[in-house]
């Protein structure tokens, strides 16, 4: 009578496969943790853009209709985050916002990574 693997009873030893389970998954957890971490990082990043897009329209609206400097920082900050840096460009009656913040996560910070945009409007009223 010949022994089947799997089945109660077996014998187990050196060619049993319980063992390469154990290994695979030793092996596949880091990395699905691995790709779960950068996974996680591209979302941020793509969020701390979004935000930083919304930022630009925000403060080019803000300038555009006449608004101080303070409150256009203020409008750039509740929308990018107090870390966000803007500058503002008004020439020609089209007003220039540009923002930038970096992008959250210790890949991105060890990598430099920022988020950059730029909005443009034309001022409303007069000059």
């Amino acid at each position: 009578m010949s022994a089947v693997r799997g089945v109660a009873g077996a014998p187990e030893g050196p060619a049993s496969p319980r063992g390469s389970v154990t290994a695979e998954f030793a092996v596949a957890v880091p990395a699905v943790i691995l790709l779960l971490g950068f996974l996680l990082g591209a979302v941020s990043a793509a969020v701390c853009q979004v935000r930083v897009e919304e930022a630009a329209r925000a403060g080019a609206r803000a300038v555009a209709k006449g608004e101080d400097p303070g409150a256009v920082a203020r409008e750039i900050a509740r929308v990018a985050g107090s870390g966000a840096e803007h500058s503002v460009d008004a020439s020609a009656g089209v007003v220039t916002v540009r923002v930038s913040a970096a992008v959250p996560g210790p890949v991105a910070a060890a990598a430099g990574l920022r988020a950059r945009a730029t909005a443009s409007l034309s001022r409303e009223g007069p000059p």
